[in-house]
């Protein structure tokens, strides 16, 4: 759509445009001055959120500070709209109103239906709302309070809803650390009260809310330091049990003198066995040197007496194994804490003393029996090998004995050992879980006594600055301004609407919408005019002071040139998509502008199912004497008749060829051939043949006549919308081709010709 074409209308509508922005304002005028008087009480908090020294860009990022604060700022004003907070203030209003206190004479508001309550009930809902305020709790406990106390309040018009709406209002001050609470009613001491007893509440109310949380805050961590302080001493007394029970002293201590002690006799056990191999070995070599399987067969009798001091060496011997048995005992009781210590530690001396005695005895026995060897001179060869293989047996049993022991006292501290890993294991995760347990009492104490230093210096972080005070005057109703704003909006919806309807106008108001609309081409637009005064042969016979007329009488010849320079035949056929197109109005302006060019023209009235051509049917002209002729001798008489065209327009007369009206279409009954010989007759004699057919969305009528004609006109009205219908009829016209003369807009708005 153009531009020009919305500002057209818009100036052909400025009047409604002028019009509803008067009439708003003087409605915005009339209702503003209805209203009561508004009075504005208010009262300035300082919250406590912004620090006083500032934001410092060097300890935090100042966005982040800015955003806190901001964040601070709207769940504060949340807060202060809050239903509790409100309801408090319900609660002051309607004590007041119930039972007016010494600020005013009587109740700020009294509503009639108000009678209609029993009066105990009224009693007693305000000694309730006298305890809740005392008590700073706006809650009903009870469903039934509640709902009597809302049915009050809306009466009273205190409700939540109504005083957030339209009385209230909680807004930050600027940058600052202010917040403005005001109160907008209909009466000064009402809005001073409100103002006055809402901040009150809210500061009373947030102190209330702190301590019970302080307190609920204290309490939790006091119970859970107690707690953790009974699951602490419980761990603690359960490392104490089993260090009792498995007779733990020093855990530590005692498995690595265990494992000392193994490692001891791994030593002893090598050396042993090292000894045991060294004897087996040595008897062995004795044995074939003497060429007898085993001397320690022979009976103790056969032996000489030599033995006597052999047999003192293994007593010594068997005595020493008991000794270093004893040291074992005694060392092992006082790693383990078995017996009395200073018991342990003088039998031990002893044991060690005797062991050490015999110690000397043995290696004096043997000694003396070395020496006794050398000193006999008559000593044979075989008591040598004797003495030696009694040595040796005596090693080997020794040895044998000591192996069995400490392979006894092995398998003991092994034992013992492996109890020590298992001990250990269970006494670590114990001792990790009683440093758990010992954080976690710890951390609870710090905050414990964290919150307890912060609760002694915990200030009220709101603090009233400006209190409320009785407004001497009347808010400004701002008449003016509301009456100028109300112009301007009716004027800005007169416009938005006259172009909604221009936007969703679809019909082909001018030219340039009809080919936007149809793609068809254009050999004439004619403008809307008042039929009634129109007379052609005045119109064309000279100048009118009607610019209306004027114009359209030169549309008119505009039409008329372009038509003349269609090529490819003289038979138009004229049609439209729908009835009423103004077809058989511009068939007779053509043919009347035509005929002053001195052109022959025929009009024939095909149209069958809307003849208006025919009804304008007069006597025909005498020159059509010929053409009647024609008719007869095509066979036509029967449906056509030959007339001239008097229309309601004073047009020159034109000659004609009217129809019966009858219901078939055009070629039924009718010989084709015929007809169509008939019409190439009529085209050598008459330079335009204008031929009316019905219109396209209802009929077939003009479909039939296509292939009569040589070139097809079609009309088309500006105030028509496009249907589907229209589209059909309009495919049908492009398909036609070169056949298709061109269209002709009808009835255009003259302002949207441009």
């Amino acid at each position: 759509m153009e531009l020009t074409y919305y500002l057209s209308i818009l100036w052909r509508r400025k009047w409604l445009i002028l019009l509803s922005a008067i009439l708003a304002g003087v409605l915005a005028y009339y209702i503003v001055s209805l209203k009561p008087p508004i009075y504005k009480s208010e009262t300035i908090l300082s919250t406590g959120v912004i620090d006083p020294t500032g934001i410092n860009p060097g300890k935090d990022n100042p966005f982040i500070q800015q955003l806190h604060i901001k964040m601070s700022f709207n769940n504060l004003i949340q807060y202060v709209t809050s239903r509790s907070c409100i309801n408090l203030l319900t609660f002051h209003l309607l004590n007041h109103d119930l039972e007016p206190d010494e600020f005013g004479d009587g109740p700020f508001r009294a509503p009639e239906v108000l009678s209609s309550y029993n009066e105990a009930s009224i009693d007693t809902l305000s000694n309730l709302l006298a305890v809740k305020l005392e008590q700073l709790k706006p809650e009903f406990e009870r469903p039934e309070d509640e709902l009597f106390f809302n049915k009050i309040a809306k009466d009273y018009k205190y409700d939540y809803e109504k005083l957030k709406q339209d009385h209230l209002q909680i807004q930050r001050m600027g940058e600052t650390d202010y917040v403005k609470i005001s109160f907008t009613s209909e009466n000064a001491e009402l809005s001073a009260f409100a103002a006055s007893k809402f901040s009150k509440s809210v500061i009373d109310y947030f102190e209330s809310k702190r301590n019970s949380e302080t307190d609920e805050a204290l309490a939790y961590l006091s119970t859970t330091a107690q707690a953790k302080k009974d699951k602490l001493d419980n761990k603690q007394n359960d490392l104490k049990s089993y260090n009792s029970g498995n007779q733990l002293v020093d855990l530590v201590s005692q498995r690595e003198a265990t494992v000392n002690q193994i490692r001891d006799l791994e030593q002893q056990k090598s050396n042993a066995q090292a000894a045991i191999n060294a004897n087996e070995a040595t008897i062995k070599d004795l044995e074939k040197l003497m060429k007898k399987p085993n001397l320690m067969d022979e009976e103790p009798a056969k032996l000489d007496e030599n033995d006597a001091d052999n047999y003192a060496i293994i007593q010594l011997n068997r005595k020493i194994v008991n000794r270093k048995e004893l040291v074992a005992m005694y060392t092992n009781n006082l790693i383990d804490g078995i017996g009395n210590k200073r018991k342990n530690e003088s039998s031990l001396r002893l044991v060690k003393k005797q062991l050490n005695e015999d110690m000397k005895a043995l290696s004096r026995l043997q000694k003396e029996k070395v020496e006794e060897k050398v000193e006999t001179e008559d000593d044979t060869r075989e008591n040598g090998l004797f003495d030696r293989h009694l040595s040796a047996t005596i090693d080997l049993t020794n040895a044998k004995e000591e192996m069995a022991i400490i392979e006894e006292k092995l398998i003991e501290l092994r034992a013992r050992s492996n109890s020590f890993v298992s001990n250990q294991a269970y006494v670590t995760n114990l001792e990790r879980e009683i440093n758990i347990a010992k954080e976690d009492y710890e951390m609870v104490v710090r905050k414990l006594e964290l919150e307890r230093l912060e609760t002694k210096s915990l200030d009220s972080p709101f603090t009233i600055i400006e209190h409320a005070q009785i407004p001497e005057e009347a808010e400004s109703d701002k008449k003016i301004l509301f009456t100028a704003f109300s112009g301007v909006v009716g004027a800005s919806m007169a416009t938005f609407f006259i172009f909604l309807l221009a936007f969703l106008d679809n019909t082909m108001h001018s030219p340039n919408q009809f080919k936007a609309f149809t793609g068809l081409s254009l050999i004439g637009s004619v403008i809307k005019i008042n039929h009634k005064k129109l007379n052609l042969q005045e119109l064309f016979a000279g100048e009118t002071k009607d610019k209306v007329m004027e114009r359209f009488k030169e549309l008119i010849r505009d039409l008329r040139f372009n038509l003349e320079k269609i090529k490819g035949g003289n038979i138009f056929l004229v049609t439209s998509p729908r009835e009423d197109e103004g077809k058989s109005f511009l068939i007779t302006i053509l043919a009347h502008s035509l005929l002053l060019k001195q052109k022959k023209v025929l009009v024939i009235d095909t149209n069958f199912k809307r003849n208006t051509l025919s009804t304008w049917a007069d006597k025909a002209l005498p020159a059509s004497y010929g053409l009647h002729q024609l008719l007869v001798d095509a066979k036509l008489t029967e449906h056509f008749a030959v007339t001239s065209i008097k229309s309601p327009f004073n047009n020159t007369p034109i000659e004609s060829i009217s129809n019966s009206g009858r219901s078939q279409s055009p070629l039924e009954g009718l010989n084709e051939e015929e007809f169509q010989l008939f019409l190439r007759r009529l085209s050598e004699k008459y330079d335009f043949i204008f031929m009316e057919g019905a219109a396209l969305n209802e009929y077939a009528d003009t479909k039939e006549l296509i292939d009569f004609s040589d070139n097809v006109l079609a009309i088309f009205s500006s105030d028509s919308t496009m249907r589907q219908a229209d589209k059909d009829s309009l495919a049908f016209l492009n398909a036609l081709g070169d056949k298709f003369g061109g269209s002709i807009l009808n009835r255009i708005n003259r302002k949207n010709m441009g």
